[in-house]
């Protein structure tokens, strides 16, 4: 089993020397060509500026996160790097929510603090940000074999606390068939023997970033969250999902683990720009609810913030975990703190708060989180590596982190984020198409008062309660 699916304490909040930056839409198309682009550059002063520090090798990469701005910029030719940014800059009527943003990575010893400010001070800028990490990270893992099987479904103890099989069984049911559900998170294996035909698309391709992205969940996290969403049910194999719906998925990790430190080893962070684009294609295709099981204690940059009001004023319920750091003093997690999400904590078997689980007036309503069995990918993987001693002192990689394969039981907010996540693909399925705001009335309203709640009507360590999927659909 692995504990605390994702911490992000004592981490940093934001990337080191990254900024992201959006220009401001133009009303006319730029003038095409190498020299109008470098005349325009010079016209615009903070990317001047940024020209000036690319020539001195001080800029590692510029990012496009909008998709067709990235073939603009192909087009041109990594020569040009910054330059090209004013190629993409957006039209006044572009209905791209990542048209003219573009993400800024420095070499290390680079000023970031003084481009910002450069940036920030240039009429064609729209807004310069920082920008947050965003973190999935599995702090201790079983040591055991590798899980074949999971236990029986009648064991399920966490489907028979939120009354799944009642809620199935009542008059008039509707699944979630025609429910679109996003998962962002470390990919999936949409060939487990559990999850056949319940993926509508997974989108992993990214070939304009470097750092190599293939088709694999090798961490097993988001494959561990969609099971939980929608395994088949009732096929006799492993496990079952809490409602059938039209799953899509996005890979927002890359698949270079990166250095965190010797205690703990390598371990993968979300990719910014893939997390970007994930956000701005569930608003361009209409995304009905979406499970976000990662966490970070940096606020929202500028973009992130538009992505998410986008969404949730676009009719998408976002669903997100609370975090895992209790016993840090729980700091506030993002997404989950952000206006309008539905934030999740975790319970145990007997209802009460898991000892991991973050607290807060955030927090909207609890589900449970712990000894949670779900789907894994059928290959092998890692959750990361050991760091050992390179060359010179530097760190390395050393044994990987392995993960097991087929089912496993894992803990966390991350897993009990997606119950609530399939509960309100249920709702909209039972109930009709409704805004996030009432969906989020409706779980406060029918979840169970927990004994430690002191029947109060909300409590920073169970929000509204405890999910109970019975009372969702009949109340």
């Amino acid at each position: 089993m692995i504990k605390d699916i994702f911490s992000s304490a004592n981490r940093p909040e934001y990337h080191e020397n990254t900024l992201i930056v959006k220009l401001r839409p133009t009303a006319k198309p730029r003038r095409a060509g190498a020299r109008a682009l470098v005349m325009s550059a010079v016209e615009s002063p903070g990317l001047s500026a940024l020209s000036t520090l690319e020539r001195g090798g001080l800029i590692k990469r510029v990012t496009a996160l909008s998709r067709p701005a990235e073939r603009r910029a192909a087009m041109f030719g990594a020569r040009l790097g910054v330059t090209a940014m004013l190629a993409a800059a957006p039209a006044h009527d572009s209905k791209d929510a990542n048209a003219g943003v573009h993400l800024i990575e420095m070499e290390k010893g680079g000023d970031t603090s003084d481009v910002q400010t450069r940036l920030a001070s240039d009429p064609n800028v729209e807004f310069v940000s920082r920008v947050p990490v965003r973190y999935l990270v599995a702090k201790s893992v079983r040591k055991a074999g590798i899980a074949k099987a999971a236990p029986p479904t009648s064991t399920m103890w966490n489907l028979a606390k939120i009354l799944w099989k009642e809620a199935r069984a009542k008059s008039g049911f509707k699944d979630a068939n025609q429910i679109r559900i996003a998962v962002l998170d470390t990919g999936i294996d949409p060939k487990h023997p559990d999850l056949k035909g319940r993926v509508k698309s997974y989108t992993f391709l990214h070939p304009d970033i470097p750092d190599a992205s293939g088709d694999q969940d090798l961490i097993g996290h988001g494959t561990h969250v969609s099971g939980t969403i929608t395994a088949l049910i009732n096929n006799k194999v492993g496990i079952n999902g809490i409602c059938a719906c039209q799953l899509l998925e996005w890979k927002i990790f890359t698949d270079i683990a990166e250095f965190v430190s010797f205690e703990e080893g390598f371990q993968y962070f979300v990719d910014p720009v893939m997390y970007r684009r994930a956000l701005a294609d569930c608003l361009d295709q209409g995304v009905d609810v979406i499970n976000l099981s990662i966490g970070g204690p940096g606020k929202p940059d500028h973009q992130e913030q538009t992505l998410f009001d986008a969404l949730l004023a676009n009719g998408t319920t976002i669903v997100a975990a609370m975090g895992n750091e209790r016993e840090e003093g729980s700091p506030t997690s993002f997404p989950a703190a952000i206006k309008g999400v539905i934030a999740v904590g975790a319970t145990s078997i007997d209802d009460t708060v898991a000892s991991f689980s973050n607290r807060g007036n955030h927090i909207v309503l609890s589900a449970p989180g712990v000894g949670i069995w779900s789907t894994v990918p059928t290959y092998s993987g890692q959750f990361g590596f050991q760091a050992i001693h390179g060359p010179g002192g530097k760190p390395k990689e050393g044994k990987r982190m392995r993960r097991e394969t087929n089912y496993d039981s894992w803990d966390g907010t991350s897993m009990a984020t997606p119950h609530v996540t399939a509960a309100v693909g249920l709702l909209l399925a039972n109930r009709g198409k409704m805004s996030p705001a009432d969906a989020r009335a409706q779980l406060t309203k029918t979840a169970d008062k927990v004994k430690d709640m002191g029947k109060k009507q909300f409590h920073p360590d169970y929000g509204a309660g405890r999910l109970n999927l019975l009372r969702l659909l009949t109340q």
